[in-house]
């Protein structure tokens, strides 16, 4: 009797939930303390329960439980994975092993129950994780730490043209085996993943350039992948960036054409132009009134260009200047004061009116806003085809932004420009402007941090109103 109770003790205390059934009916016979917690029930609870209770509603059975307890009786104990049902409900996958005990009319059979659904969780997760490597349009490798290949996924095949099976268990040299890149490249990544190896560091990134290969120029991210500290894997990943580098070349070389063309009108054309309004005022003392107006239509067109030189300037500086934008307090006032002061003398047949009084406020700029408020002053009297434009300049507070709205009597913009009109090239009905200052006044507005919009006049004449939007300092 003393056996029998040191086996049941056994049977009550052990680390594995067990569980005896009837083959026959698939009732639970007995269970232990650790069965009855992993399916949530108390050990009188237990009796009466059969295998359907604690089997998930719907789960198919990789064979019958007949099928299963002749394996068993036939082999030995017996694994599979099943999904268990919580006595709340809930679902979870455990591994059993299935054994028989006894034979004829006292035959039983005895499940050791473990729950691995953290297993089930993680193998999701690498099948997720599998999925998403499988099918990126990166190439990407697996290295171990001396080199050697022991994963690519398809895009490399397919990029390649050589077969998975070609890369595994060799090295990058691979490459220049089979012809698709120089052995220059492939010795400067050999190079680049020993340092890395020896680095100790996370990652690392490298551009590698192989014009005779199949790409002109690869992005290459080395990631390390460590157990306990230890460096086991190197991660690859690789990216053709040919043409991103052809177009910062092209960007580069564009960039240096606009600094030259900056230069220019800078000088050459505006100097010139000067000497050019200088000569006209010289000649006014010797021109009749026959030639009066074909001399003002020239002196006209020549501050125009003048005009047109300093848009172009403004529009170079913010193109080919040192990265962004970066905006510091700026006066408002004196920028605004200043554009509607040139613009009284400029155009002596316009009304320029201040609306109320214009705000003491700094905002974030730089010094190219009085360029903003030059071009919608110039949009303003250039776009009205009345001989004495009127154009109203206000400017208000609110919160930590400053509007300042440039309304004039001219033709308007119709709902279908309002959108697009500060596009690059945009002109408007029948304008004589360049198309390239509202689009300067929208990048500028932009890189400080603003808006800028067209409206109509609330009172329903003709007319627009840009509304510039700028935050404070």
């Amino acid at each position: 009797m003393t056996g029998e109770v040191d086996y049941r003790a056994l049977f009550e205390h052990a680390a594995d939930a067990l569980v005896v059934f009837d083959p026959d009916t698939g009732e639970i016979l007995d269970a232990n303390e650790r069965y009855c917690e992993l399916l949530g029930y108390s050990a009188d609870q237990v009796d009466g329960v059969t295998l359907s209770d604690v089997t998930a509603d719907g789960w198919e059975w990789p064979a019958s439980p007949d099928e299963l307890v002749d394996r068993a009786r036939e082999h030995g104990p017996t694994r599979i994975e099943w999904y268990h049902q919580h006595s709340d409900g809930t679902t979870f996958w455990t591994e059993v092993a299935l054994s028989v005990v006894g034979s004829g009319d006292d035959e039983t059979v005895c499940a050791r129950v473990r729950d691995i659904s953290d297993l089930k969780d993680s193998e999701r997760e690498a099948t997720l994780y599998e999925t998403i490597v499988e099918n990126v349009s990166d190439g990407v490798y697996v290295f171990d730490t001396d080199g050697t290949i022991e994963y690519v996924n398809p895009r490399i095949a397919t990029v390649t043209g050589i077969e998975r099976e070609r890369w595994i268990g060799n090295t990058v040299r691979v490459f220049a085996e089979e012809g698709v890149a120089s052995e220059e490249p492939v010795e400067q990544f050999q190079r680049a993943f020993e340092a890395f190896v020896e680095s100790g560091d996370d990652r690392t990134q490298l551009d590698i350039e192989s014009p005779s290969g199949i790409f002109d120029v690869i992005d290459i991210r080395l990631s390390a992948v460590r157990f306990g500290g230890e460096l086991r894997k190197v991660v690859a990943t690789v990216r053709d960036i040919s043409e991103r580098v052809e177009h910062q070349r092209r960007l580069a070389e564009r960039t240096e054409q606009l600094a030259v063309l900056n230069r220019v009108v800078r000088h050459d054309i505006r100097n010139d132009m000067t000497v050019v309004l200088a000569w006209l005022e010289a000649l006014e003392a010797h021109v009749d009134e026959g030639g009066r107006d074909a001399l003002d239509r020239i002196e006209r067109a020549s501050e125009h260009v003048v005009e047109l030189t300093e848009i172009a300037r403004d529009h170079v500086d913010v193109v080919v200047g040192d990265g962004e934008i970066e905006p510091e307090p700026t006066d408002l006032t004196d920028a605004l004061g200043t554009e509607i002061e040139k613009h009284r003398e400029s155009y002596p047949d316009a009304t320029f009116e201040v609306d109320g009084e214009l705000p003491d406020a700094r905002v974030a700029a730089d010094g190219m806003l009085p360029s903003v408020f030059r071009n919608l002053l110039n949009n303003a009297v250039q776009h009205n085809d009345g001989p004495s434009p009127t154009v109203s300049v206000g400017a208000e507070r609110d919160g930590d932004v400053v509007r300042v709205r440039v309304t004039d009597d001219g033709p308007g913009v119709p709902d279908s420009q309002k959108e697009t009109i500060f596009g690059k090239g945009e002109k408007g009905l029948d304008s004589p402007g360049s198309g390239i200052g509202l689009y300067l006044v929208y990048c500028l507005v932009e890189g400080y941090g603003g808006d800028v919009w067209v409206e109509d006049r609330p009172d329903d004449t003709s007319g627009a109103v840009f509304v510039v939007e700028l935050p404070v300092a």
